[in-house]
């Protein structure tokens, strides 16, 4: 089993690798920000990633939505804090395998690793089993930032987190001007005036962290 791990927490990254390896498995890469961990999976190809949602440059969910929209063959396993119900139905309507809470104990990892090994899928005992199905919307629908592409997402996000245009073309490979438009792209379709509006936005989701 070869595992890539993506949290902006050294103590959960250290924490989870111990455990991989206590089970025989191999942490093929790690990565801190959201970014990071859509290239260490296209890179390494690792058989599970776990995953937190409150990821800085591309939160969790919308890494899931890369995934998802890539066709990338790559279990997810979300370790997060977030017990909100409309978010973990989202995680695994977005393709999860399994979702987790951070303070859940070391052998119900071991257990939800073990499930989604074998092809099931695993939601923390602290969280109702029916979580894990649709509520009856589609996803999109309960997306807020479903007319988006990806690269307005990172975008999005980055600009939430105060880098300048420059700094979020340096970030994303493009630039200051593309970043500009994709700006202007955002705020058309969610109907936001400005930087101002687009970061507290971003913050409503929950899907960063505290600032």
């Amino acid at each position: 089993m070869s595992v890539a791990i993506a949290d902006n927490h050294e103590m959960t990254r250290w924490g989870v690798q111990s455990l991989v390896e206590s089970m025989s498995g191999a942490v093929e890469a790690t990565a801190e920000t959201g970014l990071a961990a859509v290239s260490m999976v296209e890179e390494h190809d690792p058989d599970l990633l776990t995953l937190s949602l409150k990821l800085p440059h591309l939160n969790g969910y919308d890494v899931l939505y890369h995934l998802q929209r890539r066709s990338i063959d790559v279990d997810v396993l979300v370790l997060t804090t977030c017990e909100d119900e409309e978010q973990v139905r989202s995680v695994f309507e977005m393709g999860a395998a399994a979702y987790l809470l951070k303070q859940d104990p070391l052998d119900e990892l071991c257990r939800a690793i073990e499930a989604v090994r074998s092809g099931g899928r695993y939601i923390s005992d602290a969280l109702p089993k029916g979580w894990m199905e649709p509520a009856g919307a589609d996803g999109s629908q309960r997306d807020p930032c479903h007319p988006l592409s990806l690269r307005e997402r990172e975008v999005m996000q980055l600009t939430a987190e105060g880098y300048t245009s420059q700094e979020v073309g340096e970030h994303l490979a493009i630039s200051p001007r593309t970043v500009e438009k994709h700006r202007e792209n955002i705020q058309a379709k969610l109907e936001l005036r400005n930087a101002v509006e687009m970061a507290a936005y971003v913050h409503r989701r929950g899907l960063t962290e505290d600032s």
